[in-house]
């Protein structure tokens, strides 16, 4: 039986592929309800927000790190505990290694602040350019949208303090011990891999200390990640 609800996923142990399966139901379940892709796309609703902004990047972490030896078992708690999932990890990997059997994944969304605009007009069927020229009319209220042209990469350097400040804001919360960062981009343009290269290396030479286990990072289009 297809995945429905965010109860037949929430605190409930899963193997990792099984839990993966079970959020993707449930994204095709919503996405396929009347107004579906509205509520997506303009994040309306529990289970939408907790799909695009919890699950999803959950799945994206176990499906780069599940493989032969290393098994990982999924527990999403749907609450406002200071994590998001549990994990237990097994296999040949985890008992030569110094990677945990038992960790908890918190997961956050870096986003340009013009993010919700450029998904507000798309959902209203219009057309949207650059994040950074997108911007609702204080007069009428419309959302506007101009082409903007890039000669260099300077787009990577705006977004690298986006990055830096959610960090920021993450390491000022007491985690419990073990905890994974699970970092959801959603990039303002598209990134080619030297250019998602760049972004890495810069935040890196930014990134704040922290007691994170480790803290990967991905870009929520092309899916391209990386360890910080």
């Amino acid at each position: 039986m297809a995945c429905t609800s965010l109860d037949e996923i929430h605190d409930r142990l899963l193997d990792g592929l099984v839990f993966c399966a079970s959020v993707y139901e449930l994204f095709e379940s919503v996405r396929n309800s009347e107004d579906g892709r509205s509520l997506l796309r303009m994040r309306r609703g529990d289970t939408a927000k907790k799909l695009l902004e919890e699950l999803l990047p959950i799945c994206k972490y176990v499906q780069a790190n599940y493989r032969a030896g290393r098994y990982i078992s999924v527990r999403w708690v749907n609450g406002n505990q200071q994590y998001d999932a549990e994990i237990q990890q097994w296999g040949g990997y985890i008992e030569h290694s110094r990677v945990p059997s038992n960790a908890h994944l918190e997961v956050t969304c870096v986003m340009h602040p013009n993010d919700h605009l450029v998904r507000e007009l798309l959902d209203q069927g219009g057309v949207a350019f650059a994040v950074e020229e997108t911007r609702r009319d204080k007069k009428t209220r419309k959302i506007e949208s101009t082409p903007l042209v890039r000669g260099t990469q300077d787009f990577i350097d705006s977004y690298v303090p986006l990055v830096t400040a959610q960090l920021n804001k993450k390491v000022g919360i007491n985690y419990p011990e073990k905890t994974t960062l699970v970092v959801q981009c959603s990039l303002n343009a598209l990134y080619m891999a030297d250019e998602w290269e760049r972004l890495v290396g810069k935040v890196r030479s930014d990134m704040p200390k922290h007691g994170f286990l480790e803290v990967f990072i991905y870009d929520a289009v092309s899916e391209q990640y990386a360890y910080l």
